[in-house]
């Protein structure tokens, strides 16, 4: 695949536009949620719910999400990238609208999982895309935008989302608005999005029994020895240990029942965790980056482990002490989104240094894809039924305090394995660690 020509006139106009729509794109997969942890408590009285039902449905999309991504992938491997996209992420949205005209609980459920299923193949589509338009050296630099973009996106739309609240029966207005704007998204996605692939064939040759059956053996031996690697094993249970995501799912609804804030008034606390996101990638990158260069054995470890007692505590001071102004809790949830910003500037880099370069796609899709998306599932569903036993403060500091400082505490048997798993991999695989001139980068050309 040819990436696009940065030296070409408009070459740069083209790229920010099309990494605009993949960032849009990749939002859509927050929308549902965005809306209903902010409004939630306009639904818990329009349905009659308790708190755990926030955990269901919180859970219902991440357990969605798990199995529904992997087909819209290879329909995208079969058809034209762009318009899987602009199903996927745009006319989807359509069971957004549905959603938010469900007459039950159950029937709400229902739709919220068959949109989120849609939005789950937004993510990997994009990104692929993305690789495509653009060249390996700006890859890493586009996707920080990526993903920042959407945590921007997520954190101004939350308050403008809490200015429904009131309006009778907001939430649902919540749900029609999220959709037609998935609907328009799809619709300038097909209109303007350039893809690399748009001539690219897509007619599949039906594979023989025999190829199916050498594909699958070769999937197995790369899981048998993808966790052959003890570190990647142990950042497994790492991930499975944390349960820091969901404090923005619980956040406002916290604010609201326990702290007695309005909707519209809790809701604001999503820009500043979103901005604090940003932050945290876009300077814990770096930072992450010059503590490996001086301490590359234990380096990224410790980072991991400050991180993690950081949000610890700023989770307590956030969720256990009830402050009498808002202002307090918007700079709490900022300092909580820039440490939340140190996960994937620690945790991607640790499996890429462990884990051999043909296996790290594989890495991934185990970690994050899976785990991840599994241990976020479960604790929103442990948060929502704590909640209604013991109340969300109680609830929230079960997950996102203690069982983080217990996270923390454990991260400390990455030390030794770390450090024996990267010597082998740079040892074995010494193309995979490039060092690449700032200053001659930035004179790349394409």
């Amino acid at each position: 695949m040819t990436t696009q020509d940065f030296a070409a006139p408009g070459a740069r106009r083209r790229r920010g536009k099309n990494l605009a729509l993949l960032t849009a794109s990749s939002a859509m997969d927050n929308a549902e949620a965005n809306v209903t942890s902010v409004l939630f408590p306009l639904m818990r009285e329009s349905l009659g719910l308790s708190a755990s039902a926030l955990g269901t449905i919180v859970a219902v999309g991440k357990a969605v999400g798990v199995v529904a991504g992997i087909p819209w992938v290879v329909l995208a491997n079969r058809f034209p990238r762009k318009t899987v996209l602009a199903v996927c992420a745009g006319f989807w949205g359509v069971w957004s609208i549905a959603a938010g005209a469900a007459d039950s609980f159950g029937q709400f459920v229902l739709f919220y999982a068959i949109a989120a299923a849609g939005f789950a193949g937004a993510g990997p589509i994009a990104l692929s895309i993305m690789g495509d338009i653009y060249h390996d050296s700006h890859r890493a630099r586009a996707t920080g935008m990526l993903y920042g973009g959407v945590a921007l996106i997520s954190g101004i739309s939350a308050p403008l989302v809490g200015q429904l609240s009131g309006i009778e029966e907001g939430w649902r207005y919540g749900f029609y608005i999220s959709g037609a704007v998935c609907v328009a998204i799809g619709v300038l996605i097909m209109a303007c999005l350039d893809d690399p692939a748009a001539q690219q064939k897509h007619e599949v040759d039906v594979p023989t029994l025999e190829q199916i059956e050498d594909k699958a053996r070769g999937l197995r031996e790369s899981l048998r020895a993808l966790l052959a690697v003890q570190t990647f094993r142990l950042i497994l249970v790492q991930r499975l240990l944390s349960g820091q995501n969901v404090i923005m799912s619980f956040g406002a609804v916290f604010l609201v029942e326990e702290r007695g804030l309005s909707t519209a008034t809790a809701s604001v606390i999503a820009l500043p965790f979103a901005i604090g996101y940003m932050t945290g990638t876009f300077a814990g990158g770096r930072v992450n980056d010059l503590v490996h260069r001086l301490h590359p054995r234990t380096g990224r470890v410790a980072m991991l482990q400050i991180s993690q007692f950081g949000f610890a505590v700023v989770a307590f001071l956030a969720t256990q002490i009830g402050w009498q102004a808002i202002g307090i809790y918007v700079a709490l949830f900022g300092l909580l989104g820039f440490l939340q910003g140190q996960v994937p500037v620690v945790n991607r880099p640790l499996i890429m240094a462990v884990v051999p370069p043909p296996l790290r796609g594989l890495a991934f899709a185990v970690s994050v894809s899976t785990v991840e998306a599994l241990a976020y599932a479960g604790y929103a569903l442990i948060v929502g039924l704590l909640g209604d036993a013991i109340g969300l403060q109680g609830a929230l500091l079960a997950v996102t305090v203690v069982l983080t400082v217990v996270n923390a505490v454990a991260s400390a048997a990455l030390y030794r394995p770390y450090a024996r798993d990267s010597a082998v991999i740079t040892a074995h695989w010494p193309e995979s660690v490039i060092l690449v001139d700032d200053d001659a980068a930035a004179n790349v050309r394409h």
